[in-house]
């Protein structure tokens, strides 16, 4: 959600959350998630690292806004999107204990229009991202914009694949709230979900579709709590939202969503998975992007706006198998 960038309240808040929450919150490279013993709640959810990452590419190129994740299984590569229209490939390592130990930065290229020229706002605000594949088999990645709210095939050097789409569900998307999540499920196949309430929907609902036309309903946490991303969970999905307001502590909260039991007036059923709370002493940030990299592993990954005052922190966890 781009224009946090410039809220000094956030600022504000985010400063005091690095001097009195999170200590040692400046520092590079592997961080402790915190939270109390036991986990989070209600399911204790399996941490397998935390990276604090730098602000730049080994070639000086600037890296932050980071607002969605996707991982290619056949070359494990982790494709990093920044809100400000730029792609950045990377390499995830882990150790003997399969702990997320390193990053490999690799390089990273500009979302480009059909002249070849690299998008620029508002047309770079580039919130969500799946890796698909082309009719010739070519993996490619879908991408979602808001402000100007479409979907676009880019291959994975950058450059757009044919005509933009524009869902209906897109119709009546709050202008910095629309189109932040994502998935290709492997079951149910490309759905996208909005940030906030479309026009005469309900506060705390979503919109969730796909790109035959269904469109479903999900209820978020409250009002305030927006759906950033979404993963493959089994047959259902994982929900990432985030909560922030001034004034109260940051959650994030991974929930559990059932397509297939959506309702006949298209309200898909859910419920909570983890609690993240930031006055729970737990390490967080903006988390906006989310992928899964096996059965029951993901990365989660925060836009840090570009600002001094926030951190683009890449976490792994291990959702349990009683909770699928």
């Amino acid at each position: 959600m781009a224009d946090r960038r410039t809220h000094p309240s956030l600022a504000a808040a985010t400063l005091a959350l690095c001097l009195i929450l999170l200590p040692g919150c400046t520092r590079a490279g592997i961080v402790d998630p915190g939270g109390p013993p036991g986990g989070s709640s209600p399911v204790r959810l399996d941490w397998c690292g935390m990276l604090e990452l730098p602000d730049r590419m080994p070639d000086g190129q600037p890296l932050g806004g980071l607002s969605a994740l996707a991982f290619d299984q056949e070359s494990h590569l982790l494709y990093m999107l920044s809100d400000r229209g730029r792609l950045y490939r990377a390499r995830p390592h882990f150790d003997d204990q399969q702990q997320l130990t390193r990053l490999e930065l690799l390089d990273s290229v500009p979302l480009l229009d059909h002249h070849g020229k690299p998008l620029e706002m508002p047309l770079a605000d580039s919130e969500s991202m799946a890796l698909i594949k082309s009719h010739q088999g070519e993996t490619e990645l879908l991408i979602g914009f808001e402000r100007q709210h479409r979907l676009q095939r880019f291959t994975l050097e950058g450059k757009p694949v044919g005509e933009a789409l524009r869902p209906s569900a897109l119709n009546g998307a709050q202008h910095n709230g629309s189109l932040e999540a994502l998935v290709n499920h492997p079951e149910h196949g490309l759905i996208g979900g909005l940030e906030f309430a479309s026009k005469g929907m309900d506060d705390s609902e979503s919109r969730l579709f796909d790109l035959e036309g269904h469109q479903w309903r999900w209820q978020r946490s409250d009002d305030d709590s927006g759906l950033t991303a979404m993963a493959p969970l089994g047959d259902d999905l994982l929900m990432l939202e985030r909560d922030f307001k001034i004034g109260r502590p940051l959650i994030i909260s991974l929930r559990r969503a059932h397509p297939s039991n959506a309702t006949p007036d298209g309200v898909v059923p859910g419920d909570t998975l983890a609690r993240l709370v930031s006055d729970e002493g737990w390490r967080l940030d903006n988390f906006e992007g989310l992928a899964r990299i096996a059965p029951q592993r993901y990365l989660m990954v925060s836009d840090d706006n570009f600002s001094w005052l926030q951190r683009s922190l890449l976490a792994c966890f291990n959702v349990p198998e009683s909770a699928r």
